[in-house]
């Protein structure tokens, strides 16, 4: 049976009494999903099968998720998250393949063009390299259509090739897998030009040129670039060639989201927008209405989604190009007499291209996030040691920026704050800013001294909360972007450690897809970084300390950074960096 690479559930392991390592989970073969009138999945109950399939349940039942029913509803233009509707497309081994008769409700389904070459030296189609590694880099509910987009003379020199590359791999696994992979790889017989429907338009435009999918919610999608790390050539001028695998990475993606979804539709959150999904170039303010029973909330989250500003287009120069810092910004005003304190005075951690009017006051990083290279994303973050500076209530600035003034990314921008109750002991209050970021080098720590932070007497809980990143292409070791560094919070003499070793991992951001990482970017998307991936959320650093601080009293703090278990040297790069106590009541 095939495993479940990168596709790892808790419900799975739970509905199949395995282990929750993602190595050891094994997927059944799937029972063929039937479908009432109505469109909704029925099991099939017809006993088991050969392959040893549970009788009585459905695909999505076997595999321990949510299904969803099979919507008709279609978009005549293709664009990016419009509704797929249903198609039907003629298969190599002379039967027709309909999506409807079989939708089992949580699968995604992913369609590759023929015409793209394996590099700019090899004309070679890139369907002849990677089939094999198709099965381990995918996960268990993906189908391929492999289709001669556009027009051809001479189809069959490229359907017949595959359909022989397919069935020479699938010989090389066992029994089970054979019967599963060769259920998922579709062979289609006719060039998409002389179909119908929804195939015909995903390859008639701009939007499908390097392939589209149907992904779990069944909305179309486009694909993104099929460069595979491992795959490197030296002599390209690009030097990675393509290879069938990469496209592995999509459907696992589509898993993250489909996942990441259902959790926030079981959530009970209050729901304030602020950006309304606009185009904006590089930063943009807007006003978030606070609810009104700040002081039920516990929780916050915070909701980004970055589209390409034509939905009916290509991503690939349509969405910004390049791999950006970006933050979700708190304004806070104050007297003019008061100073504002460290945070933001490096430079590397200020709040936005231009400075506010009005009073003086200073930023505050909600939450952080890096853009892609040419794709479309959406991240959501935890960012609930915010709350203690929105206890007030009221109306507050924020700002999201993500690209520069004199390099912008134009980005349709929609924004969202989710505000819910998740039983913690206590709610973040009140928050003291440790410290910031700055020039990685060898006067990095010295700079920083111990600081002692008055501890309330009334406090339930308290973190330690910190956000870092490791930015910059020195000309040593291109740190602090591709070298490994570690960060060092000591309370009241108990240390505490964000190894960040990932740098150098040629694999290292690909391998996160599961997690977040939108796939198939443009760039060197796979590498491992200091902290960060391209098209990925910063997740915050999160320690409880409340049994190492006395309420009342006062506790003392030291943050310290070493650059490969090291003091930092000079040309290291820089760390974007802000850290907090919060307090929690």
């Amino acid at each position: 049976m095939p495993t479940l690479k990168r596709f790892t559930y808790v419900a799975i392991a739970m509905s199949l009494g395995c282990s929750s390592d993602k190595d050891d989970l094994l997927a059944p073969p799937i029972v063929p999903a039937q479908t009432n009138d109505t469109g909704s999945t029925v099991a099939d109950d017809t006993g088991s099968d050969d392959t040893g399939s549970t009788p009585g349940l459905s695909a999505c039942e076997q595999l321990g998720l949510p299904a969803r029913d099979f919507n008709p509803e279609s978009s005549s233009i293709p664009k990016r998250h419009s509704p797929a509707g249903d198609f039907t497309v003629p298969l190599v081994d002379g039967t027709d393949w309909t999506l409807s008769e079989h939708w089992t409700g949580c699968e995604s389904y992913i369609f590759l063009p023929h015409w793209m070459p394996l590099d700019e030296a090899d004309s070679a189609s890139w369907w002849t390299e990677g089939i094999d590694g198709l099965f381990d880099k995918s996960p268990a509910n993906a189908h391929y259509f492999f289709v001669v987009a556009g027009s051809s003379d001479d189809p069959g020199a490229y359907t017949d090739a595959l359909a022989d590359n397919v069935a020479a791999n699938l010989a090389r696994l066992d029994e089970d897998e054979q019967a599963w992979w060769a259920e998922r790889l579709h062979v289609v017989a006719t060039p998409s030009a002389e179909l119908s429907g929804l195939v015909q338009r995903g390859f008639q435009g701009n939007i499908g040129q390097m392939g589209f999918a149907i992904d779990r919610f069944q909305n179309f999608r486009s694909l993104g670039s099929m460069a595979a790390v491992e795959a490197y050539d030296s002599a390209l001028s690009w030097p990675w060639e393509r290879r069938l695998y990469d496209a592995g990475y999509q459907p696992e993606y589509y898993n993250f989201e489909a996942q990441r979804q259902e959790r926030l539709d079981g959530e009970d959150a209050v729901v304030v927008e602020v950006l309304t999904g606009e185009e904006y170039s590089h930063y943009q303010d807007g006003t978030l209405v606070l609810p009104d029973n700040m002081e039920d909330f516990d929780t916050l989250e915070i909701d980004v989604v970055m589209e390409c500003p034509n939905t009916n287009a290509y991503e690939l120069g349509n969405c910004g190009a390049w791999d950006y810092l970006a933050y979700m910004w708190l304004w806070e005003e104050f007297p003019e007499e008061e100073d504002a304190d460290e945070e933001g005075d490096t430079g590397a951690d200020t709040g936005g291209t231009e400075e506010a009017e009005g009073p003086t006051g200073q930023w505050h990083e909600m939450s952080r996030f890096i853009t892609t290279y040419h794709r479309e994303s959406r991240w959501v973050v935890d960012a609930s040691h915010a709350l203690a500076w929105l206890q007030d209530g009221g109306e507050r600035t924020v700002r999201y920026e993500w690209a520069t003034p004199w390099n912008t990314q134009p980005t349709i921008i929609t924004t969202r704050f989710r505000f819910s109750n998740r039983a913690k002991d206590g709610r973040a209050q009140e928050i003291v800013h440790l410290y910031a970021g700055g020039t990685f080098n060898s006067t990095y720590n010295s700079t920083r001294e111990t600081l002692d932070v008055e501890v309330p007497a009334d406090v339930s809980r308290v973190e330690l909360v910190a956000i870092t990143t490791g930015h910059g292409m020195s000309d040593d070791g291109n740190c602090a972007e591709f070298c490994d560094h570690s960060h060092h919070f000591t309370v009241n003499g108990t240390e505490f450690v964000q190894d960040l070793n990932e740098p150098g991992l040629q694999s290292g951001c690909a391998d996160k897809v599961g997690d977040g990482v939108v796939p198939n970017q443009g760039g060197t998307w796979w590498f491992g970084r200091g902290g960060w991936c391209p098209g990925q959320r910063v997740d915050p650093f999160v320690v409880d300390v409340t049994e190492l601080v006395t309420a009342g009293e006062t506790a003392s703090v030291l943050y310290q950074a070493m650059r490969e278990g090291s003091e930092p040297t000079d040309d290291s790069g820089n760390i974007r960096h802000n850290s907090w106590l919060v307090f929690h009541r």
